[in-house]
C-alpha cells in the first residue's frame, strides 16, 4: 500500500515538472516572438528614419544647384523657404548649428545642418555642411587627371580619378639617384570609402616578378600596360567603384588669390569696388591695393611680432635685402589678419619647441615647411612648395589648408620609423596643387588627417612618372637602411594595415575650421558626414 503512495506521489512530481518545462518554453517561446516581432519593428523604424534623411540630402543637393549665391543674407532668405519645406516633406528635424562653429551668417556662406529623425527611443542624425568651397576638399585623395595608387597604402575616405586609376602592388621608389621597385601589398580602404573613377580602372599583380607593373624607361617609371587588366583590385577590404554623378566644382587658382588679396585690402567679395578689381592681373592687383597704402608693410619677422597687435590692416612681408624670409621659432598670430609674403618663406623649428602658426597666408613665393609645425591657418603659394622632415599638427584641435599653384613634393616624413603610430597623423591639414604630385612613403612614415588632391596638367608629366596627375607610391612593412642600404621587412600578413608607410584618412571639419580662408566658388555644394545612431 505505502509502495503505491510512493508511486502516485513520484508521479504527480514527474507531471508537475513535465508542466513547469512546459510552461517555461512556452514563456520562452512568448518572450523571443514578442522581442523579435520588437526587433523586426525596431529595424523597420531604423530604416525608415535612415531613408527620409537620405531622401532629404538628396533634395537638399538638387535644390541648392539652383539658389542665387550673391550675399549670405540673401542665401539665408532662400534657405528659410526651403528648409521648412523639407521638415515637412520628410518628416525630419533640421537643426541649424552654424553658430555653435562661430560661423557668422553675414560674412560666409557656410551652413552647417544636424539632420534627424527618432526611431524607437533612439534617434537617426547626419551632419550635412552646406559650402561654396570647391569640390577637391570633399575628397581625401584625387585627380582632375589620372589616380596611381602603388603599393600598401590605407585609405579612409573616397577618393576621386577625373581620368583613370591604375592600382598596383608595387612601391617605386629613388635611393641615391638610383630607381628601384619593391614588391608589397595592395592598397586597403575602409568600409565606407568610395572609389570614384570617371574614366576606368585598371589594376596590375606583380607575381613576384612574372608581371612586371613597371619598367624604366627615359629616367622615368614606365607603366607595363600589357599586364595591366581592367577593374580595381585592393588587399583584405575594397572601397565601392563608382562614377561621380554629382559635377565636380574646379578652383580657379589666381581669381582665388586675387579674391583673398581683395578681402585682406578690406574690400568684400561681391562690392561694387570689388568689381573693378577682380579682373586685373595679380601683379597688377597687388601693385595698386599696395600703392594705395590698404596693408602695413614690414620688411623682417621680427618687426612683424612687435608691431601686430598695434595695426588693423592686414600685412605685406618684403625686403629690398633679401627675397627670403625664416620663420623658424616661437609662433605667429595674425588673428583675423592676412599675411602677404613678397617673396619665399621657410617655416621651421630651430629649437625643441613647435613653431606655431595662426592666420591665413599668401606666399607669392616658394614655400617650405620642416621640422615641427602647429598650423590653424590656410596657405596659399604661388611658387612650388616643399615639406620635408615636417611633423604638422593643429593649433588647438584645427589644421592648415596648403594650396599651391606649382608643384607639391612631401618627402623624408618620418624617415625608416617603424613605430607605426596608426591612428596618430604626422600631418594634420588638407595638401593641394594645381600641378601634379608624386608621393613616396617607402622610406617615410606618412600620416595624414585631412587630404591630398592633385589637380594635375595633362600638357605635363607627374615627375619620374608616365602620368598627369596624382601618383602614390606605398611600403607596407618596415624600411630600414645600414651601411648605405636600404633593405624591406615585409609583415607576417599582408593585410596588416596598421603597418602601411602612408596612411590617409579625411576630416570635413575643414569645411568649418577654414571660415573665410577657403577657397571660393560661385556655386553651392552639401558635404555629409557618416550616419549617427543616438
Amino acid at each position: 500500500m505505502n509502495e503505491k503512495g510512493y508511486s502516485l506521489v513520484v508521479t504527480i512530481l514527474i507531471i508537475t515538472i513535465f508542466f513547469l518545462l512546459g510552461l517555461t518554453i512556452l514563456s520562452v517561446s512568448i518572450y523571443q516572438a514578442r522581442f523579435t516581432e520588437v526587433r523586426v519593428q525596431d529595424i523597420e523604424s531604423l530604416h525608415e528614419a535612415t531613408k527620409a534623411i537620405e531622401e532629404t540630402i538628396a533634395e537638399m543637393k538638387v535644390e541648392i544647384d539652383d539658389l542665387e549665391l550673391s550675399t549670405p543674407e540673401k542665401l539665408d532668405m532662400q534657405l528659410n523657404t526651403l528648409i521648412p519645406t523639407l521638415r515637412q516633406r520628410y518628416g525630419v528635424d533640421i537643426k541649424d548649428v552654424t553658430g555653435d562653429y562661430n560661423i557668422y551668417h553675414t560674412k560666409l556662406f557656410t551652413r552647417v545642418y544636424l539632420i534627424s529623425k527618432p526611431h524607437g527611443s533612439k534617434t537617426v542624425e547626419r551632419r550635412g555642411i552646406l559650402t561654396n568651397a570647391p569640390s577637391f576638399l570633399k575628397y581625401v585623395i584625387g585627380s582632375k587627371e589620372d589616380v596611381v595608387l602603388n603599393g600598401g597604402a590605407y585609405i579612409d575616405g573616397n577618393t576621386y580619378a577625373g581620368k583613370n586609376a591604375y592600382i598596383t602592388n608595387v612601391a617605386n621608389y629613388i635611393d641615391n639617384s638610383q630607381k628601384y621597385i619593391e614588391q608589397t601589398s595592395f592598397p586597403t580602404a575602409s568600409k565606407t570609402s568610395v572609389l570614384f573613377v570617371n574614366g576606368n580602372s585598371y589594376s596590375c599583380d606583380h607575381q613576384n616578378g612574372a608581371n612586371h607593373c613597371y619598367t624604366f624607361a627615359s629616367n622615368t617609371f614606365e607603366r607595363g600596360m600589357a599586364n595591366f587588366s581592367p577593374g580595381a583590385r585592393f588587399q583584405s577590404q575594397s572601397p565601392s567603384v563608382q562614377k561621380e554623378k554629382e559635377e565636380f566644382i574646379d578652383v580657379d587658382f589666381a581669381w582665388t588669390v586675387k579674391d583673398k588679396l581683395l578681402n585682406a585690402a578690406g574690400i568684400e567679395t561681391f562690392s561694387q569696388e570689388y568689381e573693378t578689381y577682380i579682373h586685373k592681373s595679380i601683379d597688377q592687383l597687388f601693385s595698386e591695393l599696395q600703392d594705395q597704402d590698404r596693408f602695413a608693410v614690414f620688411d623682417n619677422i621680427s618687426s612683424l611680432r612687435a608691431n601686430i597687435d598695434s595695426t588693423h590692416q592686414s600685412i605685406i612681408l618684403q625686403s629690398e635685402d633679401s627675397p627670403l624670409f625664416f620663420l623658424d621659432r616661437g609662433g605667429l598670430d595674425l588673428q583675423d589678419k592676412w599675411l602677404i609674403v613678397n617673396g619665399d618663406l621657410f617655416l621651421g623649428n630651430s629649437v625643441n619647441i613647435p613653431t606655431k602658426v595662426r592666420g591665413n597666408m599668401i606666399v607669392l613665393g616658394n614655400l617650405t615647411i620642416s621640422g615641427d609645425i602647429k598650423f590653424d591657418s590656410t596657405i596659399y603659394v604661388l611658387g612650388r612648395t616643399l615639406i620635408y622632415n615636417a611633423n604638422i599638427a593643429g593649433w588647438n584641435n584645427k589644421e592648415v589648408v596648403l594650396i599651391s599653384k606649382g608643384p607639391l613634393e612631401i618627402a623624408r616624413i618620418n624617415e625608416f620609423e617603424n613605430d607605426f603610430s596608426f591612428a596618430e597623423p604626422n600631418l594634420k591639414g588638407y595638401f593641394y596643387t594645381d600641378s601634379n604630385t608624386v608621393l613616396y612613403a617607402v622610406g617615410s612614415y606618412i600620416n595624414i588627417q585631412g587630404g591630398l588632391f592633385a589637380r594635375g596638367n595633362e600638357l605635363e608629366r607627374a615627375p619620374d612618372s608616365d602620368v598627369s596627375g596624382l601618383v602614390i607610391n606605398a611600403y607596407r612593412g618596415a624600411a630600414e637602411k645600414q651601411a648605405g642600404l636600404l633593405s624591406f621587412i615585409p609583415p607576417s600578413s599582408p593585410d596588416q594595415t596598421e603597418e602601411s608607410r602612408f596612411v590617409i584618412r579625411h576630416d570635413k571639419s575643414v569645411f568649418i575650421n577654414r571660415g573665410e580662408g577657403l577657397p571660393f566658388v560661385k556655386k553651392l555644394s552639401l558635404a555629409v558626414d557618416k550616419l549617427v545612431v543616438k
